[in-house]
């Protein structure tokens, strides 16, 4: 595939963004308004989206810990485009004091609502076999 392809089918799924990180970027999803993309860079692949899809998959069907998670939706064969529900912002002042301990990456950014609960949008990094105890959670990570 040439680079005019590759851009024409990123300008048709992917919109304005709306976030980045070490890893990452967020566009809004022109397709589907209900949606995020999530672009890997390819400069470093850490397999972000691969991690999170993994995690939305083993862990779709067990509700305590599923609650606190946005749904992933697709995931591209390489891995590089994943497709995530959107979620509303969330302001500083409504994070809850504690949180559940499988939730390493406790940024503001990280979290949104979605069907008015709080829900984590990245979680890349989280562990393997998650905790649900809940912890008193440090909102001061960077």
């Amino acid at each position: 595939m040439n680079d005019e392809t590759y851009l024409d089918a990123f300008n048709l799924l992917c919109g304005k963004l709306i976030g980045e990180g070490i890893h990452r970027k967020v566009f809004a999803c022109k397709l589907r308004p209900d949606l995020v993309v999530k672009v890997e860079d390819s400069d470093f692949r850490y397999f972000a989206n691969v991690l999170e899809q993994r995690f939305w998959d083993d862990n779709r069907e067990y509700k305590p810990v599923s609650k606190w998670l946005a749904p992933c939706e697709y995931l591209s064969p390489d891995g590089r485009l994943l497709l995530q529900r959107r979620c509303d912002p969330v302001r500083e002042k409504d994070l809850p004091d504690k949180m559940p301990s499988f939730l390493t990456d406790l940024k503001p950014a990280n979290f949104g609502w979605l069907d008015g609960r709080l829900v984590c949008t990245d979680y890349a990094i989280t562990i393997p076999n998650p905790s649900i105890r809940l912890r008193k959670a440090d909102w001061t990570t960077e």
